[in-house]
C-alpha cells in the first residue's frame, strides 16, 4: 500500500482535496491522508479523523523540517501538493533535500508557468502536475514540453443532507451564476443586454454570490436590473450565500449560466484558470449555457447547450430545448477519473 500525502498550506481549495482523496481512496494501491491548514479546518467534508492532520497558518522552517521527516518516518512514499504554488510550497519543497519522496502538484493557474520566479524554483522539486481541465493540462504542456501534466475533473462532491425549506415554483425555470458579482470575471451586462424585450417571466436568475463587497459590482448591477424592470426575475444577495441556501438553490437549477465570453475580460482570465462555476454543475450533473468559443467549451461538449458569440438571448427564446442527454461521456465517471489520476501516480 502506497501512502499519500495531500497537503494544503493555503485557505482555499478545500473542496479539490475531496475528490483526490475519494480517487485514492477507491484506488487499491493507495492510502492517502490529509495534511491541510488550520484556517480550513471548519471548511473541510467528513474525513477520517485519523488520516486528518492540521498544520500552522503560518508555518517556520522548523515546521517544514518537522513535517518531512513526520513523513519520512511514517513511510509516505508520495505527496500532492493541492496548491502547488506560491512562497509556502517553496520553502517545503526545499526544507530537505531527501528524494526519497515523489512530488506532485495541483496547478490552479497556467500563468504560474510563465513568468514567476518563486514557481520555477519549485518546479526543481515538482516535475508533475495536475490542473483542472483538460484544456488547461494541454496549455501547459506546449508551454513547458519537458514537464508531465495531467487534468481531473473536481465535481465529485458528497451529497449535502439537511431539510429542503427552499421550493422552486412550479413552472420556474432558474439559470444559476456562481461566484462574487464581479464584472470583471463574468459578463453580466451581456445577460442584461439578452433580455431586452424578453417577456419570459418564468425565468429566475440565481446569482450565488457575495454582491457588495471591495472588488464587487452588485451596487452598479443592481441599478441596472431595476432599470430595466426585471428585480422580479433576480435574486441576489448582499454578503455570502449561507450554505444550506447555496446548495438548496444550486441543485434546483436548470442551467448553471457561467457568463464567460471570449470578447469580454473574462475570456482572457479563464484562458489561464478554471470557473468554479464547472465544478459545481459537474458535482451535480446540471447542464451549462456555454458561449460557443468560450475557454474550456469544448471540454464541456457534451454537458452544455451552447448559444454564439453576442447571442445568449436565442437561448431564452426557446420555450424549451431540445430535449437531450448531457454528462453522457464516459470520462464524467467517477471510475475514469479515479484511474487517471491514480494512473499518473503510478507511472
Amino acid at each position: 500500500m502506497i501512502k499519500v500525502a495531500l497537503i494544503e498550506f493555503g485557505n482555499s481549495h478545500g473542496e479539490v482535496l475531496f475528490p483526490q482523496f475519494q480517487f485514492l481512496e477507491a484506488h487499491p494501491s493507495f492510502e492517502p491522508h490529509l495534511f491541510v491548514s488550520k484556517t480550513l479546518k471548519n471548511r473541510l467534508y467528513d474525513y477520517p479523523k485519523e488520516r486528518l492532520n492540521f498544520l500552522p497558518i503560518q508555518p517556520r522552517s522548523i515546521d517544514y523540517k518537522m513535517l518531512h521527516q513526520m513523513l519520512k518516518a511514517q513511510n509516505f512514499e508520495k505527496v500532492v501538493i493541492n496548491t502547488a504554488s506560491g512562497k509556502k510550497v517553496r520553502n517545503f519543497v526545499w526544507s530537505s533535500l531527501s528524494t526519497s519522496i515523489d512530488y506532485y502538484g495541483v496547478l490552479h493557474h497556467l500563468q504560474k508557468l510563465r513568468k514567476s520566479t518563486t514557481q520555477g524554483l519549485i518546479n526543481l522539486r515538482i516535475k508533475r502536475y495536475f490542473f483542472l481541465a483538460e484544456y488547461l493540462s494541454k496549455s501547459a504542456k506546449a508551454l513547458k514540453p519537458r514537464m508531465q501534466f495531467q487534468h481531473f475533473y473536481a465535481g465529485f462532491l458528497p451529497e449535502e443532507a439537511g431539510s429542503k425549506t427552499i421550493i422552486k415554483p412550479e413552472g420556474e425555470k432558474w439559470i444559476v451564476i456562481p461566484g462574487q458579482v464581479e464584472y470583471k470575471r463574468r459578463d453580466y451586462l451581456a445577460l442584461l443586454r439578452s433580455l431586452e424585450g424578453q417577456k419570459q417571466s418564468n425565468l429566475r436568475f440565481i446569482l450565488l454570490g457575495k454582491s457588495k463587497h471591495d472588488y464587487g459590482d452588485g451596487v452598479d448591477l443592481e441599478a441596472r436590473i431595476k432599470a430595466q424592470a426585471l428585480q422580479g426575475q433576480f435574486k441576489l444577495w448582499d454578503d455570502y450565500v449561507p450554505a444550506d441556501e447555496f446548495h438548496q438553490y444550486l441543485a434546483q437549477a436548470d442551467y448553471v449560466l457561467p457568463l464567460i465570453h471570449a470578447n469580454h475580460p473574462s475570456g482572457s482570465l479563464y484562458q489561464q484558470q478554471i470557473s468554479g462555476a464547472w465544478n459545481m454543475a459537474t458535482a451535480l450533473k446540471i447542464p451549462l449555457l456555454l458561449e460557443e468559443g468560450s475557454p474550456g467549451c469544448l471540454d464541456f461538449a457534451d454537458a452544455a447547450l451552447f448559444y454564439p458569440p453576442h447571442g445568449l438571448n436565442q437561448i431564452w427564446k426557446e420555450k424549451e430545448p431540445r430535449p437531450r442527454g448531457f454528462y453522457q461521456h464516459k470520462k464524467w465517471s467517477f471510475e475514469q477519473q479515479m484511474q487517471a489520476y491514480c494512473q499518473f501516480l503510478l507511472d
